[in-house]
């Protein structure tokens, strides 16, 4: 299914004149309480101090407007930095990267623990995570590669930029608004993956059009599925 985003729904955030976010009408809202810190109507909401909106976040949680809070820090559009269980709720623009494990003519797949907030139970690339404070995009694919699918420091600095992409959606929590870094990495073909943070139930080999299948059944989150696709189509493009 195509992602849908209707901007008629979302209030605009902006900071100094620039779009950084969308929010919902009931939480912005909520936002025109603090008036030293926003200037809110039913148009849009301003963010007047970034300096100011921590504190504001950790109330937003206690009031449920924001769950899944992870302690953790995501920098937004370069300004300043937020806890990133609000990235949603705000639809502020973050970056994440994805990993295509391929094994001659198959690609792994990793699939979500049930536990997980966001799309529990999917199909994912071999290796995804957002970039948070204080790591580079180089550094992210080297922890998020040992951490989600136990990959050795030396095999995931072998891996080759693919390309980037963006999605704008509409999710249960409000709105993603992502850059996805891809990353291709040519695995051996006695390479097992094994998860190490209890992110992932278990992992597949499948061959290209298995993927290609699954992602037709929907059965990949929506960022892997074109990750995927997006690596599959570059092959196809090199192919004699």
């Amino acid at each position: 299914m195509k992602p849908t985003f209707r901007p008629e729904l979302f209030v605009p955030l902006l900071l100094g004149g620039k779009r950084i976010g969308w929010l919902r009408p009931e939480l912005a809202a909520r936002l025109g309480a603090w008036k030293e810190v926003f200037q809110a109507n039913a148009e849009r909401v301003t963010l007047l101090q970034p300096d100011a909106l921590s504190p504001v976040v950790a109330q937003l949680a206690k009031e449920g407007f924001i769950t899944g809070w992870r302690n953790e820090r995501y920098r937004i559009a370069d300004l300043f930095e937020v806890e990133r269980a609000a990235a949603l709720p705000f639809g502020f623009p973050t970056c994440a990267v994805h990993l295509n494990g391929i094994a001659a003519e198959r690609m792994w797949l990793a699939r979500r623990s049930t536990t997980k907030q966001t799309d529990p139970g999917m199909l994912d690339n071999l290796v995804a995570g957002g970039i948070s404070v204080g790591y580079s995009v180089e550094a992210t694919l080297v922890k998020e590669a040992w951490e989600e699918a136990g990959l050795p420091v030396e095999l995931s600095q072998k891996a080759k930029f693919g390309g980037t992409l963006t999605v704008v959606r509409e999710v249960p929590r409000g709105v993603q608004w992502e850059t996805v870094i891809i990353y291709d990495l040519e695995l051996p073909a006695d390479f097992r993956p094994a998860n190490q943070d209890g992110e992932v139930s278990e992992f597949k080999l499948l061959a290209f059009s298995e993927v290609e299948q699954q992602i037709a059944d929907g059965a990949l989150t929506h960022e892997a599925a074109l990750a995927a696709q997006d690596y599959l189509k570059r092959r196809r493009a090199k192919a004699p």
